[in-house]
């Protein structure tokens, strides 16, 4: 009884000394306990800012995502854009984007689907299918079309060990394996990414700042060469192609048969109407391959001939080193002058135009002649009175949308600025705001230091010392 109590005495101390030890932080992981609540600072810090961005963001009702998820990118968003903010002035948000950037911090949300995906898929990145870009439907495409069979694996591991633990997940996974195998879908992708990939290359560049219209409507005219022959030669290759992604798929190079046509009867004196395709190949051919490339052509060529039409009226001005003759170049200036007249008003005189171009010729530098240096040479030197005709005519001419993307761009973000909150704000307000949303790529670059020093300067003045 004695030695129990004995004992227990000593358990009893020794439970208390370790009591204190942990109070005090002198137990053997002290420096591992150190870190441990260090690090937990750390990220009780960091996830305090963070809910308070989203909070913010919320309660403004204001969009997350950019169409970028990465930081220091263009376009990624409000939250990444504000978590950028906050680390010029937080010492906690700088050093928690510093590990992020570095590597430091490791993602442990990965979910199990994708990880099955991106061991099978490496080459592109599956993207989902976009309504307005055309970068971004090639992209789609072009990642399904060159590994097919990696995301038929992929879908197949995926059905296999989610068969007993999700069986609508293995279910969706076996379907869309079996449909990737259907030799009407691989004629359709091939096909589409031929499309596609044609259109990115003129769309593209048609997109760029110093495109004009004689070089869209070259591209464009070769795009409807493209499609044309396309139509015409396109199928067998693209069957061709599409045999050989089914036999890397293992499946036969065959269109499903069609299902059995119910025939109408028809009364006498009804009009007849055109015999059922009953082969599946020309019922594909028919109904999709030839009914896709007459739209799109069609498309194409009522854009071709509204550019050849603008080409041609101010062909003449593309370089101004090498005009035509005076007469020839008199009579290119009078229809130019007949297309900017509006009622009994135009914008030049066609043949004052004439002759400044002839004047303005020799003094132009041999290279680089190109609409924008023109009126830089006319701005710089000041001599907008001398030429106003060529003034008014290259200013007209730079500023012809080729394509409407720049138009939409500006509109897309005038309804993102101007919004119910901001129905009063004045026009220079709002241009300056818009300008500002647009080349804010631009406005990244700008240094306000000065204009920050004088403005600090002048409101230190208005201080009262006493």
């Amino acid at each position: 009884m004695h030695e129990n109590s004995a004992l227990h005495k000593k358990y009893y101390h020794q439970w208390f000394e370790r009591e204190i030890r942990l109070k005090r932080g002198n137990t053997i992981d002290c420096e591992e306990q150190k870190l441990i609540s260090r690090e937990t600072l750390r990220w009780n810090n960091v996830l305090t800012r963070l809910m308070n961005i989203v909070l913010y963001l919320a309660e403004n009702n204001m969009a997350f995502r950019g169409s970028s998820d990465k930081l220091y990118t263009p376009n990624n968003g409000k939250f990444l854009g504000l978590v950028q903010l906050l680390r010029k002035f937080d010492p906690v948000m700088e050093e928690h984007l510093k590990l992020a950037t570095t590597g430091g911090i490791s993602d442990h949300y990965c979910v199990n689907r994708w990880k099955i995906l991106s061991d099978h898929v490496e080459l592109y990145s599956l993207k989902k299918l976009s309504d307005t870009r055309w970068e971004a439907k090639i992209n789609s495409v072009k990642s399904v079309r060159y590994q097919i069979c990696e995301i038929h694996d992929a879908l197949v591991t995926l059905a296999n060990l989610t068969e007993k633990t999700d069986h609508t997940t293995s279910h969706e996974a076996s379907t869309l394996a079996e449909q990737l195998k259907d030799f009407s879908f691989i004629v359709s992708l091939v096909v589409c990414y031929e499309i596609l990939f044609q259109i990115n290359v003129v769309s593209k560049p048609l997109q760029s700042k110093d495109i004009d219209l004689g070089k869209s409507a070259e591209m464009l005219g070769n795009c409807c060469n493209f499609f044309e022959e396309y139509r015409k030669t396109g199928f067998k290759k693209a069957l061709c192609t599409a045999s050989d992604l089914a036999k890397a798929l293992q499946t036969k190079p065959e269109f499903a048969p069609a299902k059995r046509l119910r025939r109408i009867r028809r009364q006498d004196g009804e009009m007849a109407t055109d015999e059922p395709i009953e082969s599946p190949e020309k019922k594909f051919e028919v109904e999709f391959f030839n009914k896709l490339l007459d739209i799109g052509l069609m498309s194409l060529k009522e854009r071709f001939q509204q550019l050849k039409d603008y080409s041609q009226t101010w062909s003449f001005l593309h370089d101004i080193k090498i005009i035509p003759e005076r007469n020839q170049l008199a009579v290119l200036c009078a229809n130019l002058q007949q297309k900017l007249t509006v009622g009994s008003n135009s914008d030049i005189d066609g043949g004052a135009l004439c002759d400044e171009l002839i004047s303005l010729q020799p003094f132009l530098p041999d290279e680089n002649i190109s609409c924008i240096n023109v009126l830089n040479f006319i701005r710089q030197r000041n001599i907008q009175e001398l030429y106003p005709n060529v003034w008014i005519a290259f200013r007209i001419f730079a500023t012809i949308p080729v394509t409407v993307a720049s138009g939409e761009r500006s509109f897309s973000k005038l309804k993102l600025i101007k919004t119910y909150l901001r129905s009063t704000t004045s026009q220079s307000r709002l241009s300056n705001l818009a300008t500002l949303s647009i080349e804010n790529e631009i406005a990244e670059q700008l240094d306000f230091s000065s204009s920050i020093r004088v403005f600090a300067d002048k409101k230190a003045r208005k201080v009262k010392f006493y």
